[in-house]
């Protein structure tokens, strides 16, 4: 785990977890893709390159994003955690995920990073955020969402294409983080009156 405040010793703190790697699925004309066909490179699917978006890939990601700020968290310490947090534990922890944490505290979640290939929408990066803000040990806000996001160069189509496919996908995970941080601070819809 690594903060990203330098030596600040504010009271409040932001832990965040990355997801386990990169999925993908794919929607075409006469078939539902296999979940993880281009991620494993499966007979019909293009082979992505490398491992793109790897849990220690997206912890560098996170690290050098100014999240607290994204997530009008202002004056909070960012703490990155190594390890992915399985989506169980993210889902079903009713407390906090750290119970040590000073009282002023937030948590979010990546819990699910997906290439989505679809034939006439064209390609997007989807994440699923989980977050979570607590005043001592009240839950004050619980807020979840995907962000779609196109990809224009990923997957890269030549050798020669790789470079910018991969910017290109850094490029969506770090736009993704800004769309949820805007998400999280519309203000919540009104539930309906029966």
């Amino acid at each position: 785990m690594e903060t990203d405040a330098g030596t600040d010793t504010t009271a409040c703190e932001l832990h965040v977890w990355p997801a386990d790697g990169l999925r993908s699925t794919y929607h075409g004309w006469f078939h539902g893709g296999i979940v993880d066909g281009a991620v494993e490179g499966r007979e019909g699917y293009r082979k992505l390159p490398g491992i793109p978006l790897d849990t220690p890939h997206q912890v560098e990601l996170l690290r050098a994003s100014p999240l607290a700020e994204a997530l009008a968290l202002p004056g909070y310490r960012t703490l990155v955690h190594e390890q992915a947090l399985d989506s169980n534990t993210a889902r079903h922890t009713p407390g906090r995920l750290i119970a040590d944490a000073p009282s002023c505290y937030a948590e979010l979640v990546v819990d699910d990073v997906f290439f989505q290939e679809d034939i006439v929408n064209g390609k997007f990066l989807k994440i699923l955020f989980r977050y979570r803000s607590f005043d001592g040990d009240a839950l004050t806000r619980r807020f979840g969402t995907y962000t779609q996001v196109p990809l224009t160069a990923f997957p890269p189509a030549t050798p020669d294409a790789v470079v910018a496919a991969s910017s290109d996908i850094d490029q969506a995970y770090e736009r993704s983080l800004t769309e949820f941080g805007t998400a999280l601070q519309s203000p919540p819809k009104q539930k309906k009156k029966k």
